[in-house]
């Protein structure tokens, strides 16, 4: 298995037009990413985070909590660049592990 943070090729333009299930909250411009692996350093995971969902468009923030590893919220300029990101890396492996990537349910404001 590669050691590399991201272990499987997003498949970017196929989910473009897709819209959001209704397993997901309402669409917002930030993301709560879970099942992130909690042995990666909080810096390391945030670069990567960072450097990999900048794919999609432009990234204001990522959030990670030291007392909650293994999650993170990543912030977007829109909308419409998080439901990209979301659509494109739903299930995908970053650091051996598959993201479980939903629309947040807290308002931007309260991510820290």
């Amino acid at each position: 298995m590669d050691d590399g943070p991201l272990t499987k090729k997003p498949k970017y333009a196929a989910y473009a037009s897709q819209q959001p299930s209704e397993e997901n909250s309402t669409p917002k411009n930030t993301l709560y990413v879970n099942n992130l692996n909690d042995q990666i350093r909080v810096e390391t995971l945030k670069s990567n985070l960072y450097l990999l969902f900048s794919t999609f468009g432009e990234v204001l923030r990522v959030s990670i909590s030291h007392k909650q590893r293994g999650q993170a919220f990543i912030i977007f300029r829109s909308v419409d660049e998080a439901n990209l990101a979301m659509l494109s890396l739903k299930n995908e492996h970053l650091f051996g592990k598959p993201m479980h990537i939903e629309f947040s349910k807290a308002d931007t404001k309260d991510v820290r």
